[in-house]
């Protein structure tokens, strides 16, 4: 279905004598990738497989790749057709991604001032971004669920896990607290930003320019949540040592302040919330592994045994506000969540 549906849509954009080969899926995607090829032109057909996003993702992506193209710094849209299905196809863009490399302190200088740029784009008429639909209550109502759905698992499959549940409900019992505190910020002006800023969506292109991929989830949202998200992310929270971070932060953070003077309260308040979600998020996503069959033995997310990366997120969510030292990460070494 999903190659006769691509086939269909490289047909009508570029040629139906085009050639498709469907890239070799990441471990995180969620979504089929089809190198196409016709008259010496390489193209990207991206098939949305998430039954939830196939109406918003497949839009979000393709009319942030209009909205960007005089800027040149995403792909270059070439065909969607909401009557059509989920496939969007755009130009190959020439790079390496950064994935788990770390980057060094001119290319974060460079990501940031990219992430200034996309800021400033108008905001009249756009999107909001994947997730800012949904209230901070509810959030947390997924949390809990998350949570219990790790504990009903681990009791019946894992006992060993049930330590590292007393250590998350200690961190639920205070994001009230923080919540409140949260609450008495003033509302935030929502500015165009990338969402999942994860680095393999970040490419060094040949002449040394950046650019970013994958805007499936783009649109209006908070800057200071972009922030949290970007220094929390699985994908890089392990790379930067926080002094390194601040080639990003310093050339971002002041021109935010210039016309944002509460960025940096928010950030901090994120930077609580962003951990317990990756942590619950985690666990649930290990009990649905566990679920569809699937072993834990030699699970990696991200390239990272899946118990260190849920230790490293407790121990910053019960460390906040400071970050977690040497000797905060040592103190959980026992805990596991999952069968090693």
């Amino acid at each position: 279905m999903g190659l006769s549906l691509v086939e269909t849509a490289v047909s009508l954009a570029i040629s139906p004598r085009a050639a498709i080969q469907e890239r070799t899926p990441l471990s995180f995607q969620s979504n089929q990738l089809f190198d196409v090829w016709h008259n010496g032109r390489h193209t990207i057909a991206k098939h949305f497989l998430k039954s939830d996003e196939l109406a918003d993702a497949p839009r979000r992506e393709f009319e942030a790749l209009q909205l960007l193209s005089p800027l040149d710094v995403a792909p270059q849209p070439v065909f969607y057709d909401p009557d059509l299905g989920p496939v969007v196809i755009y130009e190959f863009l020439e790079g390496d991604m950064w994935d788990r490399r770390k980057p060094t302190a001119v290319q974060l200088q460079q990501l940031a001032h990219l992430w200034l740029t996309l800021n400033n784009l108008p905001s009249d008429g756009l999107w909001l971004s994947r997730g800012m639909e949904r209230s901070i209550q509810d959030v947390v109502a997924m949390f809990h669920t998350y949570l219990q759905n790790y504990e009903t698992w681990a009791k019946a499959h894992f006992p060993s896990g049930l330590p590292g549940v007393a250590h998350c409900r200690a961190i639920m019992e205070r994001l009230p607290t923080i919540l409140d505190s949260f609450a008495q910020l003033p509302e935030p002006m929502l500015l165009f930003c990338r969402s999942d800023p994860r680095f393999a969506n970040v490419i060094q292109r040949p002449d040394g320019r950046l650019a970013l991929v994958d805007w499936e989830d783009c649109g209006l949202r908070d800057p200071a949540r972009d922030v949290a998200d970007l220094l929390t992310h699985p994908n890089q929270e392990d790379l930067l040592t926080d002094e390194e971070w601040m080639a990003f932060l310093r050339p971002y953070t002041i021109t935010r302040l210039k016309t944002d003077p509460h960025f940096n309260e928010r950030v901090h308040h994120y930077l609580a919330l962003f951990p317990v979600f990756w942590l619950l998020g985690l666990l649930n996503y290990g009990v649905n592994r566990f679920r569809a069959g699937k072993s834990f033995k030699g699970w990696q997310p991200n390239h990272i045994p899946v118990n260190i990366q849920l230790r490293r997120y407790l121990a910053r969510a019960t460390c906040w506000p400071t970050p977690p030292t040497a000797v905060d990460q040592a103190s959980l070494a026992n805990l596991s969540f999952f069968p090693d």
